[in-house]
């Protein structure tokens, strides 16, 4: 069960605790991440997460990273489209340690004009990487022409110009506008009392003002989706990367579980109807499977696969027959049957983590405004029906927005925007 706690100044305490472990898991979540910025700064999230591990009031870089490394375990943080996570993960005797360090790293930047120059470069290499990464090409292509009226279809990195132009005073503005105890979340799972960490998050935070938030720079406007097709040629590599995608649910929405076991049966794992169909009957391609990705204000449902340039249309052609399979006779019975088992059982696996109790506990609290148990979450997949699928195939499958992205050897679109109109 997850104890729920509000300091004065705003920030939320969340504390699961773990009697059977040995370790815990803190994490400091921030609402800021990358649908949060103006265009002609991309990547400033991002560039502040890097940033604040480089020097604090207390300690220079050298001195974070002996303490990390005194603490074992991990540490870590990362940027998504909607909100920032700083995390440790160590053992029980170490949580004064920890929350010492994160608190430091979090509410205590120091970064100077040097730091800042050295970890753009870092950044500038990690953007590169990424674009030489054909797997995380065609998925940003697809995002940013999919949702390309809005800021969270801008990629989390930003791109090389933004991350040239972000100075010193961008970043310490937009560190004062969004890490305000207001936007911050600390979640706790594992091995620590609840008391304990109450009492000693009050006492970090007892000097932080309250703060307001700054609105959001467009995230609270819903993404609108886009039909496009799309073509980045790629001479040298030896396959096509492709990225087929639909406008799907949001977070928030009740039409995300049927969604979740739609997207189970139809590229979820080896028994799924694209991985049966175009892999291990048909040998088209090593690799092909499909996402629901869901924020507050929309989501979409992707399919991915890379395969050789003379195999692109066929894989693309039994793809959409699956799509149009099921919009028109939706799933079968033992497809949701063992859908709902893999669901479920994901969600039991990850009880016995720390890290992603304390995760899911503080998304909970981002997306809902609470923590939900187990026994919820389950029995809301249990009530989902054959007809609720089929309904949210026909939703999703309906070809109005369907999109096309393709990275590779290829001299022209497999397909046009009117082939995929048409395709479902």
């Amino acid at each position: 069960m997850v104890i729920k706690h509000i300091l004065d100044n705003g920030v939320t305490v969340l504390v699961d605790e773990m009697q059977d472990v040995r370790s815990f898991a803190l994490g400091f979540f921030v609402r800021a991440g990358s649908g949060d910025e103006p265009p002609s700064r991309q990547g400033l999230s991002h560039f502040l997460e890097h940033v604040l591990f480089k020097r604090t009031r207390r300690r220079s870089n050298v001195q974070i990273a002996r303490a990390i490394d005194r603490l074992g375990g991990d540490v870590d943080a990362f940027t998504t489209k909607e909100y920032t996570g700083f995390y440790v993960h160590t053992l029980d005797t170490n949580f004064a340690d920890a929350l010492d360090l994160m608190g430091d790293v979090v509410l205590a930047p120091a970064f100077e004009a040097s730091d800042i120059e050295m970890e753009r470069g870092v950044i500038l290499e990690e953007i590169g990487e990424a674009n030489d990464n054909p797997d995380d090409l065609v998925y940003e292509m697809f995002v940013s022409s999919f949702w390309k009226s809005h800021p969270l279809g801008a990629p989390i990195l930003g791109t090389a110009d933004t991350v040239r132009a972000i100075q010193k005073e961008d970043l310490y503005g937009y560190y004062r506008s969004r890490y305000v105890p207001r936007n911050i979340i600390v979640s706790v799972a594992g091995h620590v009392p609840a008391d304990e960490v109450l009492r000693a998050v009050t006492k970090l935070f007892r000097r932080r003002a309250i703060g307001e938030p700054r609105p959001p720079a467009g995230r609270e406007r819903r993404p609108h989706s886009h039909q496009h097709v799309r073509l980045q040629p790629r001479r040298g590599l030896e396959q096509v990367h492709v990225c087929l995608g639909v406008a799907g649910p949001s977070q928030a929405s009740e039409r995300r579980f049927s969604a979740s076991l739609l997207d189970i049966v139809l590229g979820g794992g080896m028994s799924s109807r694209l991985f049966q169909e175009v892999r291990e009957k048909r040998g088209l391609a090593y690799s092909i499977g499909s996402s629901l990705n869901s924020y507050r204000l929309g989501g979409y449902e992707t399919v991915s696969a890379a395969c050789a340039p003379r195999n692109l249309s066929r894989v693309l052609d039994v793809t959409l027959r699956e799509l149009r399979k099921l919009k028109r006779s939706g799933v079968r019975p033992h497809e949701l049957d063992w859908a709902k088992e893999n669901l479920k059982g994901n969600l039991i696996l990850a009880l016995e983590s720390t890290v992603s109790r304390m995760s899911a506990a503080a998304r909970q609290e981002f997306y809902f405004g609470r923590s939900i148990r187990p026994e919820e979450w389950i029995a809301r997949v249990e009530n989902v029906s054959l007809d609720d699928v089929g309904e949210e195939a026909e939703r999703l499958f309906d070809g109005r927005v369907l999109s096309l992205t393709v990275v590779g050897n290829v001299a022209r679109p497999p397909l046009s925007a009117p082939d995929l109109k048409l395709a479902l």
